[in-house]
């Protein structure tokens, strides 16, 4: 525990050390004791170690960036369950807090836990005035900067970061009317809640209020995902797609699964290796050999997808129903997305 003379003094000490730019709420005791009140859960109970700093991680460490975030109790379970998806090594935190890309968590809750605790899901929701969104979000950051050490310039080498750094949150319309939310598709129980991170590269918004065809609509959305800028176009893993509820129902209303959609983009979102190495992107060593499993390496038509496999692209249906907007999110390769559930009395499984 640390001591100051005053309030001022341990705020503006507290903003020196442990904020990530903006203000924060100071984390006193009696802020800390009501964050943990309500889990059942020993605050001394280890999450296990952050990296780059391999420091340990407890509960109440969480609880204490969760008041600084501005995070309200209901929304410690989520924090907690995100965190320890983030901490299990085939995400590869370490790499994702030290590499020179702009990676950062994508932090997706589906289930009816989230939308209790506040998140939201519909217009705006990635965007500002989304209180439980970015708080969660934020407090996931500055556990990952004062816990993890991931400190910029230091030992998070980002050559120019992005605005999701700072948090990248988000809950699942439930409501849509559309297909099996994302986490009854993961296997959730009745009930149930999944948290799913992934290193997450800069967010495109891909814009039609034309298109009244699945096909029409998904190509669209497949340009956005070849896009060459990103590692994603020479190095296929996993990628997200933030569906609109307007274009899930072009798709849903013309008997399209989520399956259908995700098959569909696989075979679209690809370029051909002249693409690549017309766009600076051809590895000579590794693009051939990603090659070779999508076709023949020598063929400058074979075309390599932007993710490895139709699974592999998470579809979340999320935001307002008053237009044509979605969200494609490539992802940074050297790391796997993991999920997690929780019960509804936000107990984790």
């Amino acid at each position: 525990m640390l001591a100051f003379g005053d309030e001022a003094a341990a705020y503006d000490a507290f903003v020196a050390s442990f904020s990530d730019g903006l203000p924060i709420v100071l984390p006193t005791e009696a802020r800390v004791s009501q964050m943990l009140a309500g889990i059942g859960d020993d605050p001394s109970r280890s999450l296990g170690p952050v990296f780059p700093s391999g420091t340990d991680c407890t509960i109440r460490d969480v609880a204490v960036n969760a008041v600084m975030a501005g995070a309200e109790p209901k929304q410690l379970p989520l924090i907690l369950s995100a965190l320890e998806a983030l901490l299990d090594e085939r995400f590869n935190l370490n790499g994702v807090q030290s590499t020179t890309h702009c990676a950062t968590p994508l932090v997706i809750f589906s289930g009816p836990l989230a939308l209790d605790a506040g998140l939201s899901a519909g217009n705006g929701a990635l965007g500002n005035g989304q209180r439980a969104n970015l708080s969660v979000g934020r407090a996931i950051r500055l556990v990952m900067t004062n816990v993890g050490g991931g400190v910029p310039g230091q030992t998070d080498m980002s050559v120019q970061g992005q605005p999701a750094k700072i948090s990248f949150c988000v809950a699942e319309r439930l409501d849509a009317g559309v297909w099996p939310s994302l986490a009854e598709r993961q296997g959730a129980t009745p009930g149930q809640t999944s948290v799913t991170v992934m290193a997450a590269d800069s967010p495109i918004c891909v814009a039609d209020h034309r298109s009244a065809t699945p096909q029409r609509l998904l190509r669209n959305v497949a340009d956005a995902m070849r896009h060459v800028g990103t590692m994603s176009a020479a190095r296929p893993t996993q990628m997200a797609l933030l569906l609109a509820p307007q274009h899930a129902r072009v798709c849903a209303n013309a008997g399209w699964s989520v399956e259908d959609v995700q098959a569909f983009l696989f075979e679209h979102a690809r370029n051909p290796l002249w693409r690549l190495r017309d766009g600076g992107e051809y590895d000579p060593v590794k693009t051939p050999k990603i090659a070779a499993e999508y076709g023949d390496p020598d063929d400058a038509e074979t075309r390599v997808p932007a993710f490895a496999s139709p699974d592999r692209l998470i579809v979340a249906v999320v935001g307002g129903d008053s237009g044509g907007f979605s969200t494609v999110v490539p992802a940074w390769p050297a790391s796997v997305t993991v999920h997690r559930f929780l019960t509804s009395e936000g107990a984790r499984v």
